[in-house]
């Protein structure tokens, strides 16, 4: 098959799925590599993750691979947490952008936790789902104020003390980043919402 044939059934295959836009390019390129006959692009790698040589396939695992076009297997994938939970606890809209269920009072006790929850876990999703390094401040609140939660004037006090995502930026342009603990911290408020004993 030549290349000009391989990439145009690869994007036809895409359109047809009717992934999420944010999600193109990664479908894209699994797409790709399942036309050509090759592994998938995350899977190219050894298990101590040293890069394979060309032409080698990796060793077998015990667990099949996950269809990461699926934004909840690609976010499983990504963030340890099993899909059926993320499934429990998140929605994507059509347009592939993520949303916490509520109620809001399975996150926390306070307007303050429950808007750090909402920080948290939609950092995660963007991050982890979508790529998407840093999440623009306004995109949490709305978050926040869909899910009825209000912390009036308080905001930045209760940002500047998160934990498991940092809140960085110039004031007016503060953006959300995950850290080194956004997935245990996502995992623990996955647990909390669904009842679930935290370890």
């Amino acid at each position: 098959m030549g290349v000009e044939e391989l990439l145009a059934r690869a994007w036809a295959a895409v359109e047809k799925a009717g992934i999420p836009e944010p999600l193109h390019e990664y479908a894209f390129k699994e797409a790709l590599a399942r036309l050509d006959g090759s592994t998938s692009v995350e899977s190219q790698s050894t298990q101590d993750g040293s890069p394979n040589p060309a032409g080698t396939k990796p060793a077998p695992t015990e667990e099949a691979p996950a269809d990461l076009s699926d934004p909840f297997a690609k976010f499983a994938h990504e963030s340890g947490v099993p899909v059926e939970d993320l499934e429990r606890t998140f929605f994507f809209t059509e347009d592939g952008l993520p949303h916490l269920n509520g109620p809001r009072a399975k996150f926390a006790r306070n307007a303050a936790d429950q808007a750090k929850v909402v920080a948290v876990a939609i950092t995660a999703a963007y991050n982890f789902v979508l790529d998407q390094k840093t999440v623009p401040d306004e995109v949490i609140k709305t978050e926040a104020a869909r899910l009825k939660i209000d912390i009036g004037g308080n905001w930045a006090r209760a940002m500047t003390k998160l934990q498991g995502a940092s809140w960085v930026g110039q004031a007016r342009q503060k953006q959300f980043k995950t850290t080194s603990t956004t997935a245990d911290s996502l995992q623990n408020i996955v647990k909390k919402i669904l009842g679930a004993p935290i370890e």
